[in-house]
C-alpha cells in the first residue's frame, strides 16, 4: 500500500520535474511512511514517484518505483493484489523469474505477458502507473471497484497524476473548480469525476488511461464492468454461495506480513467479518472498537456477546468530546476532499496506528449490496410521486420541511435527481442562496454530472442498490475511508467488495435478496447460526458517533455569528435549536471555512 505520483512530458527541466514529484510524494508521506523512491527517464521526460507502506515483503526488495529485469517496464503502485500468488505461479510456469516476494513485481510481469488483458486478471485494491519503454506509452489503472483513488490532469500535452488531489498543488496545479461548492452542498461530497481543482479528474473504476508518448494523445477505456444477471433464484443455494465466497474473500485478504485487525462496531457486517477472520488468523485477531461516554452511542454490550464466542484481542478506544475538539482541525486537514463523513474512520484508524496495526478489515459494502439502507424503502415512495408535474415538484422549494424541499430534485432531467431526493443535503434553492448564485446555475451544474442513462429503466431495488453502490459508496464512503485511514498509514481492506463476491451478489435475484421485513435478509440467513441473536435481530444503528451533540457544543462550528451569509446564519441558528442535522451543519462549516 502506497501513495504514487508522476509527471510525463513536462516542458520544465527534468530537475525541476523531479523536485515537483518529490514534493507531491512528500505531501503524501502519511500514506507511505516506510520508504520513498523516484524514477526518471530523461529522453521521454518522465518522472515517477512512490511513498511506500510496507505490507507484503517488508524488505528493501519491495522498493518502488520498480523496474523489470530488462529495464523496459517501470511501475509505481498503490494497493494489494490478493490473488498475486496464483498469478505468480502461472507466470513462473511460463518461464518468468522473480527476484522479490512482492505483488508489485507480479503486476509488472503480468503486464509484460498479457498487456492490457492483465488488468482484468488482478483481484484486489489497486491504482498504478506503468511506463512501457518499448511501446512508448504510459498506463494509469484503477481497480474494478474504485477502492483505491487515482487522479490525473492534462495541460498542453503534460500528464500529471497522484493518489491525492492535494498533491497537485506541488506541481503548480491549483486553480479552483468553481462548481465544487455546488456539488458539496448537494451531495455532502464531491462526485467523481470532479474534484476541487479545475481539470483534475478521478480515473473511473475498472478503467485505464493510455497515454502515447510519441504523439501526446490519450484515451480512457473500461476494462471491467459488473453486470446484474440475477440468475440465482433459490434461496438455499444463494446462502450457500454467500458463505463460500465470503470465506474465500476473507481468506485471501488475510494475506499479510504484518498484523491484521477488524474494525468491529458490533453490527451485523463487522460481526460477520470478525467471525470469519478469526477462523483464518493463525495468531490472535485484534478487534478495534470505539466507545463513548454518551451511552446511547456505545455498542459495548452488543459487542460483548460476539467477543465471548471468539478468542480475540480487544482494542477499545474511548472517544470523548475533548478528543473531538482537540483533533477536529487535524481531521479536517486529513480530508483530501471536503466530505460529510469519515471522521469516525479517522479516530478508529488512529487507534489502530497507536497499537502498531497497519491493516484492518471493514464491513463496508454490505449495506449497498444487500439493501441495508432506508433508501431501499424510500425509493418506492418517491416513485409514487412520478405522476406529479414538474411545476408541482418545483413548488416544493417553498416548503418549510427539508424532506419536502428535496422533492424538487425529482424535476431534474437526470437520474441524479432521484439520488439527490434520497440522499441530498440541501435543495437547489437553498444552495443558490448559500452561494449567492441563481438556481439555474445550480440545476445546470447538477444535470451535467455523468450518470448511466439506463439506470432509470431498472427496478426500484436495483436502482436503489446502484445509487448506493455507485454514488454514495463510490464517491463518499470509499474515498473517505481511504484518505482517513491512510492519514495514519493504515490500510483498510473490504472483503464484501471482493470482485468475485460482488459478481455473486449481483447474480442473485431481487426477490430473494431484498426483504422489507428483514434488512439484509440473505446475510442474516447465511450467518444467524454463527452470531448472537442480538447482533442480527436489532435495528440498524450504523457506525455512529455523537456528532449532533458534539458539534452543537463546538462554537467554531455552531456559532451562527461566524456566518455572514443570511441563509447560512439562519440554518446554523436552526442547528443550535437542534432542528438541523449535524451533517448539514458540517457542510456549511466546510463551505465557508475550506482550507
Amino acid at each position: 500500500m502506497c501513495r504514487i505520483a508522476g509527471i510525463i512530458n513536462s516542458k520544465n527541466s527534468l530537475e525541476k520535474v523531479s523536485e515537483q514529484v518529490k514534493a507531491m510524494c512528500d505531501s503524501m508521506q502519511h500514506g507511505g511512511p516506510d520508504d520513498h523512491g523516484i524514477y526518471q527517464a530523461e529522453r521521454e521526460s518522465i518522472c515517477l514517484g512512490n511513498r511506500r507502506l510496507a505490507i507484503l515483503d517488508l524488505s528493501s526488495s519491495g522498493h518502488q518505483p520498480m523496474v523489470s529485469h530488462k529495464e523496459d517496464i517501470v511501475i509505481t503502485y498503490n494497493g494489494e493484489i490478493y490473488n498475486y500468488k496464483q498469478i505468480r505461479t502461472e507466470l513462473i510456469n511460463l518461464g518468468y523469474i522473480f527476484k522479490t516476494q512482492t505483488d508489485t513485481e507480479v503486476i509488472l510481469y503480468a503486464y509484460q505477458h498479457w498487456r492490457e488483458a492483465a488488468f482484468g486478471k488482478l483481484d484486489g485494491i489497486f491504482a498504478f502507473c506503468i511506463f512501457d519503454k518499448r511501446q512508448q506509452c504510459i498506463y494509469l489503472v484503477r481497480d474494478q471497484n474504485g477502492i483505491k483513488p487515482l487522479y490525473y490532469h492534462f495541460d498542453k500535452e503534460t500528464l500529471t497524476f497522484a493518489s491525492e488531489v492535494k498533491a497537485f498543488k506541488h506541481a503548480g496545479i491549483y486553480q479552483e473548480n468553481s462548481n465544487w461548492r455546488i456539488y458539496y452542498l448537494a451531495f455532502g461530497h464531491i462526485p467523481e469525476p470532479y474534484t476541487t481543482i479545475k481539470d483534475v479528474c478521478s480515473l473511473g473504476k475498472g478503467s485505464f488511461l493510455k497515454y502515447n508518448i510519441r504523439n501526446a494523445k490519450h484515451f480512457v477505456q473500461s476494462y471491467h464492468e459488473f453486470e446484474h444477471t440475477a440468475h440465482i433464484r433459490n434461496e438455499d443455494y444463494a446462502v450457500e454461495q454467500i458463505r463460500e465466497q465470503l470465506s474465500n474473500s476473507i481468506r485471501q485478504q488475510m494475506i499479510s506480513d504484518v498484523d491484521i485487525a477488524v474494525l468491529f462496531s458490533g453490527g451485523l457486517d463487522s460481526s460477520i467479518i470478525t467471525i470469519l477472520a478469526n477462523q483464518f488468523d493463525s495468531k490472535k485477531l485484534s478487534c478495534i472498537s470505539a466507545n463513548f461516554n454518551e451511552i446511547d452511542f456505545s455498542e459495548q454490550k452488543q459487542r460483548s456477546g460476539l467477543l465471548q464466542k471468539i478468542d480475540a484481542h480487544k482494542i477499545e478506544r474511548l472517544i470523548t468530546y475533548r478528543d473531538f475538539v482537540q483533533n477536529f482541525e487535524t481531521v479536517l486537514s486529513s480530508m483530501d476532499q471536503p466530505t460529510n463523513d469519515g471522521i469516525n474512520t479517522w479516530f478508529v484508524c488512529k487507534a489502530a496506528k497507536e497499537n502498531g496495526i497497519k491493516v484492518v478489515l471493514s464491513g463496508l459494502g454490505a449495506d449497498e449490496l444487500f439493501g441495508g439502507y432506508p433508501s431501499f424503502d424510500r425509493i418506492h415512495k418517491i416513485q409514487n410521486l412520478n405522476w406529479l408535474s414538474k411545476s408541482v415538484l418545483r413548488s416544493m422549494r417553498f416548503s418549510n420541511n427539508t424532506k419536502f424541499k428535496r422533492l424538487y430534485y425529482l424535476s431534474l432531467n437526470s437520474p441524479i435527481g432521484e439520488y439527490l431526493c434520497l440522499r441530498g443535503v440541501y435543495s437547489p434553492d437553498v444552495i443558490a442562496d448559500l452561494l449567492d448564485i441563481d438556481m439555474k446555475t445550480v440545476i445546470d451544474c447538477l444535470e451535467e454530472i455523468p450518470i448511466q442513462p439506463g439506470i432509470k429503466k431498472t427496478s426500484n431495488e436495483t436502482r436503489a442498490s446502484w445509487f448506493e453502490f455507485n454514488m454514495y459508496m463510490q464517491n463518499q464512503l470509499l474515498k473517505d475511508t481511504d484518505f482517513m485511514s491512510m492519514s495514519h498509514g493504515v490500510e483498510v481492506r473490504v472483503p464484501f467488495l471482493d470482485i468475485n463476491f460482488v459478481k455473486l451478489v449481483l447474480s442473485i435475484s431481487n426477490e430473494i435478496k431484498f426483504s422489507y421485513e428483514q434488512k439484509k435478509k440473505l446475510l442474516v440467513e447465511a450467518y444467524k447460526e454463527d452470531l448472537p441473536i442480538e447482533t442480527w435481530k436489532r435495528s440498524k444503528m450504523g457506525f455512529t458517533f455523537p456528532f449532533q451533540e458534539w458539534m452543537r457544543k463546538n462554537s467554531d462550528i455552531a456559532d451562527s455569528s461566524r456566518y455572514s451569509n443570511k441563509r447560512a446564519k439562519s440554518l446554523m441558528q436552526n442547528f443550535g435549536d437542534n432542528k438541523l442535522h449535524w451533517s448539514s451543519a458540517l457542510a456549511l462549516y466546510r463551505t465557508y471555512h475550506a482550507s
